[in-house]
């Protein structure tokens, strides 16, 4: 994150043009990480006394014991920077108003400041809650503070930051505590891109993606390997994911220091941030001692009330100097090296940065070399990687290892590990590139959730491999491999009704059988050992020839668009049989028409050799094939409220139509987005007129972004990402 103060070039009360000029063209990362301008562009526009940027720190401190319910007395230590761009000295208050999970005031003061002309200054506050309701992965209660600055007894500014009250402790021998309570971090790394949309993610898809990682037991995500996007942080507060937060690179030159300090300034308030990387593998350049001691005292200086520690990705050279600097070592994948470092550095806090590493692919159930595609198993894994039962194991067997991050939560551009052309994204996903999950995905499901938490049982493969096949029919499978993934302490198997044995499970592992084809239907049952009553019960059909399309809507949960020409919808598209179950081999062309408030702005459907557009040929239209049975797309809200018609049509297949609703939300803004008609082929977004216009045209890489504005008001426009544009000023301000 970065940012530009124009104060002293802006012509006031007349018309400014400010151009940004995008370059990307030169690599970065050896994944696709994107160009031009993905993430919100914002214009902010206050009075010459206003909290500075990212000026409000919020760390808290729990004070006295915690109870069952995780409440305690505690006191936020607040510390205000508020800046005077006057001529002269201000004599100024600041207001601080704190607000509980439920929004009622739970401490507030008030505090004089004297501002001399030209400087910023500092005001800190010590606001005691006695009985906080604490942040955690299992209970995110957030609090809010909001800031104002009154000038002459008015208010001339006001900003509104939520934050959380938690305590993080790090033991070299038991891993970490939240709120005096053990806790492994079940974690996953993630680049930035999903299907359809690139990297630009809208804000709403960052809660799915936070969302199917609590759905199966994960409780952390690392950000790999740059800082996130404000909106996946804001979900991860919401939601409860512990957040390891990463720099690009380890250098202390300047321009990094500018960008760890920006990012640190930025992210401090959230309280799912619990730990700071300093860099990955590569970035750390050479794993320079000197560089991560001068970034490490920035962080300290930034965060000094955080209780966060500062962490690397290391996949080599773990008892270097590099590493001594390190509160918490990280570990990618040598899982051999745990139990050699810790008996080294027995003092020091470790955890696995980085493990598994193990590639799969949705729904395919052969290593198919042709094709590009690898076995859904969990067999097949790089050289410096593991399995995930053998990563994760590790992990668990050993109290001192706080935890793991799998690599990854989601496949990703780029990185095609073991194939290269044709495919285009990563085989290391447990969920594909749109978001579905893979075999693996049940598993750390498995062993994420206890069974009093919630039973699991997942049976894979598919069993279409006769009748009703599409692709798969022409293999030779004598006999099936049938693996179940559960955390319960038996399972049996049935073909057709016949069982084939009651086998015990072991923590951490799979179950299996030889199986000759025979088609039907498969069921497992699983017990616990105290019981002989089936806890779970699961049935694998051989599916029939497609039949019909099948359309859901598998995002937002409540099924309702807000129409801010933002939000998105997430459908899932599947190739069903007669009976409506999905045939899992299924790669039929489905076509797609919009009609009303919504348009189309990607497709996609997990195939990571598929070459198809991720762009439909229109807002309106677009065409995708499904594979392995499913597929995907990304539906967008306009500004307009109503019913947004989506049909899908295919050949030979019955169609299906879903119908999405879009609504106002109260307090929604009304700007909308219009071609500028400039000849590089910008897009523009007109603000509602408060005493002024301003347009921003969105950049592609190497293109301009231009900004042409009048007087604005207090406090932020949101001007746009690559064409999706909006905004949300303050109409009730007026210009000073």
């Amino acid at each position: 994150p970065f940012r530009y103060d124009i104060s002293e070039v802006a012509i006031y009360g007349g018309e400014n043009v400010l151009a940004v000029s995008v370059d990307s063209t030169e690599p970065d990362s050896w994944w696709y990480d994107g160009g031009g301008i993905y993430r919100h562009v914002w214009l902010t526009v206050a009075h010459p006394v206003h909290v500075a940027p990212w000026g409000v720190y919020l760390p808290a401190k729990v004070l006295g014991p915690i109870s069952a319910a995780e409440t305690a007395a505690s006191t936020v230590f607040a510390q205000i920077e508020i800046q005077n761009d006057l001529n002269g000295d201000a004599e100024v208050n600041v207001q601080v108003v704190i607000r509980d999970p439920e929004g009622t005031i739970a401490a507030q003061a008030t505090k004089p400041l004297g501002l001399k002309a030209k400087r910023s200054g500092d005001v800190s506050f010590e606001l005691a809650i006695p009985e906080a309701q604490l942040w955690s992965e299992m209970k995110p209660r957030l609090y809010s503070c909001e800031t104002t600055v009154l000038l002459r007894g008015s208010a001339v500014d006001s900003v509104r930051d939520t934050f959380g009250i938690r305590k993080l402790e790090w033991h070299s021998d038991r891993g970490f505590e939240l709120n005096s309570r053990p806790v492994k971090l079940k974690g996953f790394c993630n680049h930035q891109d999903f299907a359809g949309v690139g990297v630009a993610v809208p804000d709403s898809l960052q809660g799915f993606r936070v969302h199917m990682l609590k759905q199966m037991g994960a409780n952390a995500w690392r950000t790999a390997h740059n800082p996130p996007s404000p909106a996946l942080l804001q979900e991860c507060d919401r939601q409860g994911l512990l957040v390891m937060d990463e720099n690009h690179r380890n250098r202390a030159t300047s321009d990094n220091i500018k960008d760890l300090t920006a990012m640190i300034l930025r992210d401090r308030n959230h309280p799912s941030i619990i730990l700071w990387s300093l860099c990955n593998e590569a970035l750390c350049s050479g794993f320079d001692a000197n560089a991560a001691r001068t970034l490490k005292s920035t962080i300290e200086r930034l965060d000094p009330l955080g209780q966060r520690p500062v962490t690397a990705g290391m996949d080599q050279n773990f008892m270097n100097e590099f590493g001594a600097v390190l509160d918490v070592m990280g570990f990618n994948y040598r899982v051999f090296k745990y139990d050699e470092v810790h008996s080294l550095r027995p003092l020091q806090p470790m955890l696995g940065s980085e493990i598994g590493s193990e590639v799969s692919d949705r729904g395919v159930y052969k290593n198919d070399t042709s094709r590009r595609y690898v076995t859904a198993y969990d067999t097949e894994f790089p050289w410096w990687a593991n399995t995930a039962q053998d990563a994760w194991c590790a992990v668990e067997e050993r109290r001192f290892i706080a935890g793991g991050f799998h690599w990854t939560g989601f496949d990703y551009k780029g990185e095609p590990t073991p194939h290269g052309w044709p495919n285009v994204n990563s085989h290391f996903g447990v969920l594909d590139i749109a978001g579905f999950p893979k075999d693996t995905y049940y598993y750390y499901q498995s062993v994420f959730f206890t069974a009093a938490e919630r039973p699991v049982l997942h049976v894979l493969p598919h069993w279409s491999w006769g009748d009703g096949c599409q692709g798969d029919c022409q293999i030779s499978r004598p006999a099936v491999e049938v693996w179940a993934y559960t955390n319960l302490d038996s399972v049996e198997l049935f073909l057709n009704g016949r069982s084939l044995g009651r086998k015990p499970s072991t923590r951490c592992r799979h179950v299996s059988w030889q199986v000759p084809f025979e088609a039907g239907e498969l069921r497992a049952e699983a017990r616990s050992v105290s019981s002989d009553v089936v806890l779970l019960r699961r049935t694998v059909p051989t599916a029939g020839s497609a039949a019909a399309i099948s359309m859901e809507i598998e995002w937002p949960l409540s099924g309702v668009l807000q129409s801010d020409g933002l939000d998105v919808s997430l459908i899932t598209v599947k190739v069903v049989d007669a009976g409506g179950m999905v045939v899992p081999t299924a790669s039929t062309l489905v076509r797609f028409k919009l009609s009303g408030p919504g348009k189309l702005i990607g497709l996609g459907n997990g195939d990571p050799s598929s070459h198809e557009a991720d762009k439909p040929e229109s807002p309106t239209e677009g065409s995708r094939s499904a594979w392995n049975g499913l597929a995907r797309l990304v539906v967008q809200s306009t500004r307009a409220e109503g019913s947004i018609v989506l049909e899908a049509r295919a050949t030979g297949l019955q169609s299906a139509v879903v119908s999405i609703s879009s609504r106002r939300a109260d307090g929604q803004d009304a700007v909308r987005a219009e071609p500028l008609g400039r000849s590089f082929g910008d897009f523009g977004v007109s603000l509602p007129d408060p005493g002024g216009t301003g347009t921003l045209a969105a950049a592609i890489p190497g293109a301009l972004c231009i900004i042409t504005s009048a007087v604005l008001v207090r406090r932020t426009a949101r001007l746009g990402y690559l064409g999706v544009c909006s905004s949300i000023v303050d109409t009730s301000c007026k210009p000073e």
